[in-house]
C-alpha cells in the first residue's frame, strides 16, 4: 500500500511535468502565433511593397519616352505614391537601374519590426520587391480617327494636314482628300456615308486597326460631315491649345493624353494613292495629332506621341506602352 510521502512525492513530480508540458506548449503556442500573425503581415507588406515597385516601374518606362533623367524622377515620385504598411514605399536613385535603353529596373526594400515572433528571437526581418518594365512600340489599337493620312516623317509639334482641301495635297486623286471607312476591310465591312464617317470624327472607331491592314476610302471631299464631326469634337474640350513653347497640350480639361482631341490616325505611303472611287489603301503606320479646327476645306493638327494600349510589335508607329516583364 502505498504511504503518504510516496504519494506526494508522484504529486510533486506529476505537478512538474505538468508545468514542464505547459511550458512547452506556451512555445508551440505563441510559434503557432508568430506564423499565424507575423507571416500574414509579411504577406500584405510584401504584396504592398510589390505593387508600388511595379507602379514605379511602369511609370519610369514611360518616361523613357523622354529620357533616363525623367524616368527615375517619375519612378521615385510615383514609388512615393504608394504604401508599405502606412508608409510611403522609399525609391531613389541608386534603386534604378536601365537593362537597356527601352527598359528599367526597379528595387525596394523595407525593414519591418515582428510582433510573437519577435520573443523567439527574431526581431524583424528584411522584405524586398524588384520589378523591370519596359517601353514598346503599339502597332495595333482601336478608336482611330477615319483620316488616312500620308506619311511625311512628321516632327513633334508639326503643322500637318489630316484632310485635304484640294487636290494639290500629297497622295491625293481626283477623288480622294483623305477621308476613309471603318472598319479596315480585313477585319469586316466598312461603314460608308457621312453620319458613319462623322461620328467616327468624334468618337473614334470601335474595332482594332493595325498597321497592313486594309482600308475603304471614302470618296469626294466630305467638307459638311467633316465640319459637323470636328465641330463636336472640338466641343468636347474647347479650352485645349498648342503651345508652341513647350511643344505640348495646354488648358485642357482632360489629364495626360486623354483629350478628345488627341487623334490617332493611320498612315498610308503616299507614293501608292488609292485609285479613283471607293478604294482602298493600306495601313503603313500610326500616328497621333492634336486637333486643332478646320481652315476652309481642310482640317489641321499637330503632330505628338503619346502613351496607349494594344498590340505590340515593330513598325512605323509614334504610339507606345509601358508592360512589366519582369
Amino acid at each position: 500500500m502505498m504511504t503518504a510521502k510516496v504519494a506526494i512525492r508522484l504529486v510533486r513530480q506529476t505537478r512538474g511535468a505538468i508545468l514542464v508540458l505547459a511550458a512547452v506548449s506556451m512555445l508551440a503556442v505563441m510559434g503557432m502565433a508568430a506564423l499565424a500573425i507575423d507571416a500574414g503581415y509579411l504577406f500584405t507588406a510584401r504584396n504592398q511593397l510589390q505593387a508600388g515597385v511595379d507602379a514605379s516601374a511602369l511609370a519610369g518606362a514611360a518616361g523613357l519616352m523622354t529620357s533616363q533623367n525623367l524616368a527615375i524622377q517619375q519612378a521615385m515620385d510615383f514609388a512615393g505614391r504608394n504604401r508599405c504598411i502606412n508608409q510611403p514605399v522609399a525609391v531613389g536613385a541608386g534603386d534604378i537601374s536601365f537593362p537597356n535603353s527601352s527598359r528599367i529596373r526597379v528595387t525596394s526594400s523595407r525593414q519591418l519590426p515582428l510582433f510573437f515572433a519577435s520573443a523567439l528571437g527574431i526581431p524583424r526581418v528584411t522584405i524586398s520587391a524588384t520589378a523591370t518594365a519596359e517601353l514598346g512600340s503599339i502597332i495595333g489599337t482601336d478608336h482611330l480617327r477615319p483620316f488616312a493620312v500620308p506619311d511625311l516623317n512628321y516632327r513633334v509639334g508639326e503643322y500637318a494636314l489630316l484632310k485635304a482641301g484640294s487636290l494639290d495635297a500629297p497622295g491625293t486623286n481626283p477623288g480622294f482628300f483623305y477621308p476613309v471607312d471603318f472598319p479596315p476591310v480585313n477585319r469586316g465591312t466598312p461603314e460608308v456615308g457621312g453620319a458613319a464617317y462623322s461620328e467616327n470624327i468624334e468618337s473614334g472607331c470601335d474595332g482594332i486597326v493595325e498597321i497592313g491592314d486594309i482600308i475603304q476610302v471614302e470618296p469626294g471631299n466630305m467638307v459638311g460631315p467633316t465640319k459637323h464631326g470636328v465641330e463636336a469634337l472640338l466641343r468636347w474640350d474647347s479650352g485645349a491649345y498648342w503651345d508652341n513653347n513647350t511643344n505640348s497640350v495646354q488648358g485642357s480639361s482632360y489629364p495626360g493624353f486623354s483629350s478628345p482631341r488627341i487623334c490617332i490616325v493611320p498612315f498610308y505611303d503616299e507614293r501608292y494613292p488609292p485609285d479613283p472611287g471607293r478604294n482602298t489603301v493600306t495601313v503603313t503606320g500610326l500616328g497621333v495629332f492634336f486637333i486643332e479646327g478646320m481652315q476652309g476645306k481642310a482640317l489641321y493638327g499637330r503632330f505628338i506621341e503619346m502613351l496607349t494600349h494594344g498590340i505590340w510589335g515593330n513598325g512605323n508607329t509614334y504610339l507606345y506602352g509601358v508592360h512589366l516583364v519582369e
